[in-house]
């Protein structure tokens, strides 16, 4: 059996790696991807941290799990590959960050070290982080163009407390004499905003791109007006700079991850799958929107780097679209879990859902992959893009197609099963001010919450 590192970003997208962007370096995916293989059309199932990392654990859409907020919580008796995998024989552990709200911080994994960076209960995050210093809230999409720059932010600290923690856990077992097979899953927070990395790498991306004028042109939906947000473009590259100074750091952490556990396999004689991906992407202020939970390319597309032991297909680029429920029945299908209940079907197309706030009004997005053509349903109304012709879908070329639409619907949700989503969200979402509510007052202790040392927190500089 082979022994399984799974390592989940926050808010990579595709866009921002070295494959499509020469001005960002990302050394350690290429060599990965040059002795395994990269997906260049991976999609999360949720533009949004928790429904897509729920999705991915539990084998289901959004939709059938009724998350699609970042306040709910995975039930306590619902099976996740974890469960799988254990059951499979593996011993199974998570190293930092997964998103789980409540007091289950492990479901189904053995141990869970690391803790997270996000509150665990309701109403203890954003701007009440004491230990965030001056970056208070600036997780949060509505303040993430509040700092940015050159630094040291609780991201990068958290991410720094990870790696420690994973690799102190991987020289301590991967030298086990008879230990079962691992699978282990490391979660970094970063590239997730704010926007700030390393001084040094953000001052050499800000020269890089201090001449670009990217995006400029581009307008998004109306169901996303609320999203956009005022920033000129001296911040908007201050913003990219630090952002792509992340996605290095990240990209270093990737690679001696992968050396240290492909040393231990190759030193031991063992099997190994490697995997690299996100929960979702990062639209970088085009369309004047920063962060994820749109149903565009940039929100929605993350890396899917691959290294198999016994692969076959060093250096291939995989042209075929997956999503990150294709990714949870690799690990299964590795682990000899191919009759588990809630296996995606691999024959299925790319389904990704969210729900979205327009003017006070709750409405399902949904899209579906037909590759080359992507089609988007928001409420009644369907767009078609070209994704090969049109990559910036900018041209609605719904009209054009209708045979595509027609092929799309049987995978959208019928009216019934949007309403029901619609009214659980309300439900759901009436439950959680309460709670926040109850956060407020009683200030719970976050003991599964790792604390951000404040003289970790470095102001940044532009």
């Amino acid at each position: 059996m082979k022994d399984i590192v799974l390592i989940l970003s926050d808010q990579h997208a595709w866009a921002y790696t070295g494959f499509e962007d020469s001005r960002l370096d990302t050394p350690n995916l290429k060599r990965i991807a040059k002795e395994g293989c990269v997906y260049e059309r991976c999609y999360c199932n949720a533009p949004l941290c928790v429904p897509s990392r729920m999705s991915f654990l539990a084998g289901l859409l959004p939709s059938q799990l009724g998350i699609f907020n970042n306040d709910t919580t995975l039930p306590i008796d619902m099976p996740t590959i974890a469960h799988a995998m254990g059951t499979a024989g593996y011993e199974t552990a998570l190293i930092g960050r997964m998103h789980f709200k409540g007091d289950d911080q492990k479901h189904g994994f053995d141990v869970r070290l690391a803790g997270d960076i996000t509150s665990q209960y309701w109403g203890t995050g954003g701007k009440s982080r004491e230990d965030f210093g001056v970056y208070g809230g600036t997780t949060n999409r509505k303040h993430c163009l509040e700092l940015a720059g050159g630094g040291h932010s609780p991201v990068m600290a958290y991410d720094e407390h990870v790696m420690e923690t994973a690799v102190k856990f991987l020289e301590e077992n991967l030298k086990r004499e008879g230990r079962p097979p691992l699978f282990l899953v490391i979660g970094f927070y970063g590239p997730h905003f704010p926007f700030v990395s390393a001084s040094d790498l953000y001052q050499k991306y800000k020269e890089r791109l201090k001449d670009a004028r990217d995006f400029l042109t581009l307008q998004a939906l109306p169901w996303y007006e609320e999203y956009v947000q005022i920033c000129d473009e001296k911040k908007r590259v201050h913003c990219q700079a630090a952002y792509y100074g992340l996605v290095e750091t990240l990209d270093g952490y990737v690679g001696r991850l992968y050396d240290l556990f492909l040393g231990w396999e190759q030193k031991a004689g063992r099997e190994s799958l490697f995997i690299y991906t996100s929960d979702h992407g990062e639209q970088l202020g085009k369309r004047g929107i920063f962060g994820k939970q749109t149903l565009y390319e940039d929100a929605v597309r993350v890396p899917l780097i691959v290294s198999d032991s016994e692969g076959e297909t060093s250096g291939i680029r995989i042209q075929r679209p997956v999503s990150l429920l294709d990714v949870r029945n690799m690990i299964l299908e590795t682990a000899g879990c191919r009759e588990e209940e809630n296996s995606a079907d691999p024959c299925l197309p790319v389904r990704i859902q969210q729900i979205l706030e327009y003017r006070g009004e709750l409405l399902m997005g949904e899209a579906v992959i037909l590759f080359p053509y992507k089609i988007i349903r928001i409420g009644n109304q369907e767009i078609v893009y070209n994704l090969e012709t049109d990559p910036q879908e900018e041209q609605d070329i719904a009209s054009e197609c209708q045979e595509i639409v027609k092929q799309a619907r049987q995978y959208f949700l019928s009216d019934s099963e949007k309403e029901a989503c619609l009214n659980n969200e309300k439900k759901q979402r009436e439950r959680h001010e309460r709670l926040k509510a109850w956060g407020k007052a009683k200030r719970p202790k976050e003991w599964a919450t790792f604390g951000i040392p404040l003289q970790a927190c470095q102001k940044p500089e532009e």
